[in-house]
């Protein structure tokens, strides 16, 4: 039953959200009317998830004020003038929201570091660029497509000439590290986020076949060029949790929900409907998430690691920083984390999703392995996958996705002996 006191105090964002949502279902006297609504959200991890993002907010607070110090100290002992470009930190804001994987009901929606300072959801109604965290619906639609983790991608610089409003325009991609280093392996061009390993994927998948492909995925307005490789697609946080699903729900992606039924006068007047539809089998989804698993352990989310469970997942930072993600899930507790500025101004430069969206979802995992210890610590190895030695290193393959041939050639030079 809708409360304006204790409800309201406790999660402000989940109240308006499912007064959104109750305009949607065409009841427009949802606060006087006497409903009650039953909703997915588990309110200790609601609070944890606010802890987090105001956690993670104010450590890059304090993070942006001790790279103006640095930068000033430095300058003091080269005796040099410098004007200190200062960081405008007034607009930064997050948000997070966490989902049950194998259901897709919202356990925790967090719209901004402090509803009473903003109560603009950023985690529903905001929409921003997923930068590198879109990669891994490409590199699934690869594995699907026979590649595998040993597959070695081209991860050089190449100079695209394409026509815009009938004028010849040049794109020059590199990689966020601004180096690149010949041939790499799928898996590590994805632990490490190259961006140009990433570009020749999709031109040796083909663009028409990828944007094909990609469709099995729902994902709305798609850009329909060599863009894409970079995440230049604008949703909401809790749009790509659902599309992530994909990945943490073992190759089946459900909807979201937070309302599971509303009553009115004893009566049950809507109940949600579980909806889910099939990427890819068990197995692909499975090789995915080993990946993913490495981006945590030595990748790009290093920072999001949590001592004594399992995690995967994948970073985004867009151009100039404006844009910090992490999409990332235990075996069955999905959860995304987005951090910018509300004017689309870069963050700093050393901001990136890693460093900020990390810290919070670390902070949000730490709490939920106190609050529920008793929850699943690694990630099931479903029947059908091989793990084999690859150049001294696991690697994991399938039916689909198998393991590379050994080249032998023999000399004719050599004798047969018996």
């Amino acid at each position: 039953m809708y409360d304006t006191t204790l409800t309201q105090n406790k999660a402000p964002f989940i109240v308006d959200e499912i007064a959104r949502r109750m305009r949607d279902l065409n009841i427009t006297d949802f606060k006087t009317g006497g409903y009650e609504v039953y909703t997915t959200i588990d309110i200790r991890l609601q609070e944890a998830g606010r802890k987090a993002v105001l956690h993670a907010y104010n450590e890059a607070l304090k993070r942006i004020e001790g790279y103006k110090e640095k930068a000033l100290e430095k300058a003091k002992k080269r005796n040099e003038d410098i004007e200190y470009i200062d960081t405008n930190t007034s607009n930064l804001n997050g948000a997070l929201v966490s989902v049950e994987s194998s259901t897709g009901s919202v356990l925790a929606l967090v719209g901004s570091y402090d509803y009473t300072k903003s109560s603009f959801n950023r985690a529903t109604q905001g929409r921003r660029q997923p930068g590198s965290a879109f990669k891994p619906f490409i590199y699934q639609v690869a594995l699907d497509l026979g590649f595998s983790g040993a597959t070695e991608l081209t991860d050089i610089a190449k100079t695209y000439m394409y026509e815009k409003d009938g004028e010849e325009m040049k794109w020059q991609p590199r990689n966020y590290s601004k180096n690149y280093k010949g041939l790499i392996s799928l898996r590590e061009a994805l632990v490490h986020s190259s961006n140009l390993a990433t570009i020749n994927l999709v031109n040796d998948i083909g663009l028409r076949v990828l944007l094909g492909e990609l469709k099995k995925f729902g994902i709305e307005d798609v850009p329909q060029d060599l863009s894409i490789s970079l995440g230049t697609i604008s949703l909401s946080p809790l749009t790509l949790a659902k599309y992530y699903t994909s990945f943490a729900n073992k190759g089946v992606q459900v909807d979201t929900y937070m309302i599971n039924y509303v009553e009115h006068n004893g009566e049950i007047i809507h109940e949600f409907a579980p909806s889910s539809h099939v990427i890819t089998n068990e197995q692909q989804a499975f090789l995915m998430t080993s990946i993913l698993k490495s981006v945590v352990d030595r990748g790009t989310a290093v920072r999001a690691r949590v001592p004594g469970i399992d995690i995967a997942g994948k970073t985004g930072t867009t151009n100039d920083n404006i844009d910090g993600w992490f999409a990332g899930y235990s075996p069955t507790i999905e959860t995304v984390v987005w951090f910018g500025n509300d004017d689309n101004s870069p963050m700093h430069k050393k901001e990136t999703g890693g460093r900020v969206s990390g810290t919070a979802f670390k902070a949000y995992y730490k709490d939920l392995l106190e609050l529920y210890p008793q929850i699943q610590r690694e990630f099931d190895i479903p029947e059908g996958i091989i793990e084999v030695d690859v150049g001294g290193k696991k690697e994991y393959f399938s039916d689909t996705s198998k393991p590379p041939r050994a080249e032998v050639e023999a000399d004719p030079r050599e004798e047969l002996l018996f």
